[in-house]
């Protein structure tokens, strides 16, 4: 079997693709991740007040066998959010250096896992466009406009 042919021949791709809601960059080149995400969790405070939102920290910066040790893996999503009977998880993205973040592979991966057991999942540069696709899905939070 020549090398092309084993390649082809693996069950995972080597760039998977995104099979959840990505919203593209937003042209907002000033607004970094973190302030994206901290505008989110007001708004939840505002619009969706129901809803239990936590976000996980990102253990990218670790100690990677302490990571290991206490089962920290790569591509957790930014956010969990949790109300009666429902649950998301949403990944954030901003504008380092003046260029649009992008998803790693194991967030791509972490995503399709959860997206593919019927978990709804997506990424957004935009706050408001996060709470309006949690209010698309079911979570108790009004529309909110930036």
């Amino acid at each position: 079997m020549n090398a092309l042919a084993i390649f082809d021949a693996l069950e995972t791709p080597l760039d998977p693709e995104p099979r959840f809601p990505v919203e593209p960059p937003d042209g907002r080149r000033d607004v970094a991740e973190l302030p994206r995400q901290t505008e989110f969790l007001r708004l939840m405070r505002l619009a969706g007040p129901s809803v239990e939102v936590r976000a996980y920290p990102n253990a990218g910066k670790r100690n990677p066998r302490q990571a290991i040790s206490e089962g920290i893996k790569s591509g957790v999503f930014d956010i969990a959010c949790w109300w009666n009977r429902g649950h998301a998880m949403i990944e954030f993205k901003g504008y380092s250096q003046r260029r649009a973040g992008e998803l790693s592979a194991n967030q791509i991966d972490f995503g399709n896992c959860l997206h593919d057991m019927g978990f709804p999942v997506a990424c957004f540069f935009t706050p408001e466009a996060a709470v309006a696709w949690l209010a698309d899905i079911g979570a108790p939070v009004r529309r909110v406009h930036g």
